[in-house]
This record gives C-alpha cells, structure tokens and sequence, in this order.
C-alpha cells in the first residue's frame, strides 16, 4: 500500500471567515467542480465533531475516488482536520490564516489509496497520481476563488 503525502497552499484576497464559509460548510459540491458531497450523519454538538460527509472525486485521469470524511477536529475559523475512509484512508487538516486583506489556505493530506489497481500500479503510475492530486486542488482554488468573487493569488 503506497502513503500519499500532500501539501496545498492557496491564497486569496479574501476574509477567512468568507473562505471558511466555503471549506468548513462542507457543500463542495457547490463550488468545487468534479466533486459530489452529501452529509451522512450530523454530531449533535455545536462543533460538528463526529459529523460525517460522503465525497466523491471526478479526476482529471478516467477514474474517481470515493470516502467519507469525519470531523475529528475543528477550531473554527482557522482549524478544521478530518479522517478519511474507504478508497482513500488517512487524514486532512485545514488550516487557514489572515494577513492584512489575504486568507492562506493550507491544506495537508496524508492517505493510502484502497483501489487494489492504484496500489499494484503505483511503482510506474504515482507520478500520475500526484498530477491528478494536484488537478483536483486546482480545480479547488478556483472553485473558492468563483464562489466568492475574489482574486486567486497563489495556488
């Protein structure tokens, strides 16, 4: 089983509560092209802590991966950290900051692909893979950037 490890970092001229509107409100449907979101169960805590969501990626490449994601941490508007299971496995942390008028979006994703093929090919293919990773968080910058009608800085 092959570990992916990821950083992304995005900055907008943009508030970080407008930002964290969009990563923390879990609808990425809404603004991220080639993903599917729906919730499967909310936590009754005021924090979201344990809520669960179900994601599907449409990538670049002909094939999407599908997981869910549970809250395991969450320091609104700055923190926001998930697990993730089924064909991809591991953890995602968000963390966002503000300085003067910019929001820096930091996004960490540390994962094991599931998908018996993915692991068999990875030796020849994970060069691929992390073209695909970094298509689909492209797609996300812009998606944020759209949604809110802000300029995309860095990506």
């Amino acid at each position: 089983m092959y570990t992916y490890n990821f950083e992304t970092n995005w900055k907008f001229e943009s508030d970080i509560n407008q930002v964290w509107g969009l990563i923390g409100g879990f609808k990425y449907s809404d603004w991220w092209n080639g993903v599917s979101s729906e919730p499967i169960s909310q936590s009754t805590g005021q924090d979201g802590i344990g809520s669960k969501y179900h994601y599907v990626f449409r990538t670049k490449l002909p094939y999407q991966l599908s997981f869910e994601a549970e809250i395991v941490g969450k320091e609104e508007p700055k923190y926001l950290e998930i697990r993730a299971t089924g064909e991809l496995e591991g953890r995602g942390v968000w963390t966002l900051s503000q300085e003067g008028s910019i929001t820096h979006v930091k996004y960490v994703w540390q994962v094991n692909a599931n998908k018996k093929w993915m692991n068999l090919l990875a030796p020849i293919l994970k060069p691929a893979f992390v073209w695909n990773h970094d298509q689909v968080m492209d797609q996300g910058a812009k998606g944020i950037a759209d949604a809110l009608g802000v300029k995309l800085l860095s990506y």
